[in-house]
């Protein structure tokens, strides 16, 4: 195979703070991967997190969050809600922290990325009332993960209406229209701000597909397609192929809960057992983009 060729899909689930297990997976292999990735498929902080690794700015971005979020004691305080303010700090800080990433030449080195970076969000039910469509679709995620816990792709959001809505991160005008696009797609209201984005309110693309792969299948010229999960599923392997698709997962519990503004110090050890946990991934990752390309059907 030619070295330049690219024939492989990079699928980046959601999961908060846990997507950053991603991070660490992407400090070991990214130079090894991105040359030959012909495109990314993206929902919520992991669509963060490959933006964040693209534009180069992760001291920076840690230092600005870190210094963003030093007065958090608690991640919700639900008596704000009297008072008319967020009740978490994420709705303020995240959209900050983004920008601060993009800042600095990082918008224009995703701007240059040489193969899409297509970021998921959730569309509206177009036969429910807004409100109701963000507290029946965010209440029924939850439910979902609860009722059908080894459950990778969740199929009640779609069932609700909620119906996918895709940008290519590239195409962003601006740094404000960039935000725009990424806090749509991690919106989950009141922890993080209602996504509005080129007009249209939009919701945490993780309503359709928290892991999202059938938008990375889609990509031309992607063969095969990786996925990189942010939590381990009970009774399911960390490793595991699908069709086209070789599914990776933490092999435990990552240290950091989804929301946690609190410990930047467990939010270094997901980081780190990222980067461990490449080393046990690696082989699979290095047989998958060995073998002829599996058949590009597959069901979810």
């Amino acid at each position: 195979m030619h070295e330049h060729q690219r024939d492989l899909a990079l699928t980046f689930a959601g999961g908060g703070n846990r997507a950053f297990y991603q991070l660490g997976l992407l400090r070991e292999w990214g130079s090894w991967l991105l040359p030959r990735t012909a495109g990314v498929a993206a929902c919520s902080a992991g669509a963060y997190v490959i933006c964040l690794y693209i534009a180069g700015r992760e001291q920076e971005a840690w230092d600005f969050w870190f210094e963003a979020r030093a007065h958090v004691k608690r991640n919700f305080t639900f008596a704000n809600a009297l008072k008319g303010k967020p009740i978490a700090p994420h709705v303020e800080v995240y959209p900050a922290t983004i920008r601060a990433m993009l800042a600095g030449g990082g918008f224009e080195k995703i701007q240059a990325a040489p193969f899409p970076i297509l970021v998921l969000t959730a569309g509206f039910p177009r036969a429910l009332p807004g409100p109701v469509a963000v507290a029946l679709g965010l209440a029924g995620y939850q439910a979902e993960k609860a009722v059908a816990p080894t459950r990778i792709h969740p199929k009640l959001g779609r069932s609700l209406g909620f119906r996918p809505v895709v940008a290519d991160a590239r195409a962003c005008r601006s740094i404000d229209e960039l935000t725009d696009l990424l806090v749509a797609s991690g919106s989950t209201p009141p922890v993080t701000p209602l996504g509005r984005f080129r007009g249209e309110s939009l919701l945490d693309g993780g309503l359709v597909d928290n892991v999202p792969a059938f938008v990375g299948d889609d990509i031309p010229g992607a063969t095969r397609n990786l996925v990189l999960l942010t939590r381990a599923y009970p009774d399911t392997a960390p490793q595991f192929e699908r069709g086209k698709r070789l599914y990776l997962a933490p092999t435990h519990p990552v240290p950091v809960h989804r929301w946690d503004y609190t410990r930047p110090d467990l939010l270094e050890a997901t980081i780190a057992m990222g980067a461990r946990e490449a080393a046990v991934h690696r082989p699979w990752v290095e047989r998958f983009l060995a073998a002829p390309p599996a058949p590009s059907h597959i069901g979810e």
